[in-house]
């Protein structure tokens, strides 16, 4: 087997493994749907490209060393930004249960005033009632 073949099976693997990670990702809720969507779609590319590209040639262009190198630089720059996405969906969520609980505080001020005006004007009729 030799590294060009190494090299798409990684891939291949690698887009799997994304894939995964994405589907658990949705169902403990660590992701939006719309980030969900956009790793589905990476991970699907990441697979066709080990499908399809056939890296000819590639040991006289790179050593092993080198690929080992760059494909440690895959992997750190996927975590990062798989970490970014999960942070933002995380801000995101928290954001609109923020929005939730603030349009209900209003809701609730709404009323409090409603109920105070009204005992303010019930305290003003009795005040302008003449007991003689």
């Amino acid at each position: 087997m030799e590294v060009a073949d190494i090299l798409r099976a990684c891939i291949i693997l690698v887009g799997f493994a994304l894939l995964c990670i994405t589907v658990t990702s949705l169902a403990k809720r660590r992701m939006t749907e719309t980030f969900c969507i956009i790793w589905g779609g990476v991970s699907f590319l990441v697979i066709l490209a080990g499908i399809l590209l056939r890296p000819v040639l590639l040991k006289n262009y790179i050593s092993i060393a080198g690929m080992v190198i760059l494909s440690l630089a895959g992997f750190c720059i996927i975590c990062g930004a798989y970490f970014l996405s999960t942070m933002i969906s995380d801000l995101t969520r928290k954001n609109r249960e923020l929005a939730i609980q603030v349009s209900l505080l209003k809701r609730e001020c709404e009323k409090n005033k409603e109920r105070l005006d009204k005992l303010e004007g019930n305290v003003a009729d009795e005040e302008d009632i003449d007991y003689n």
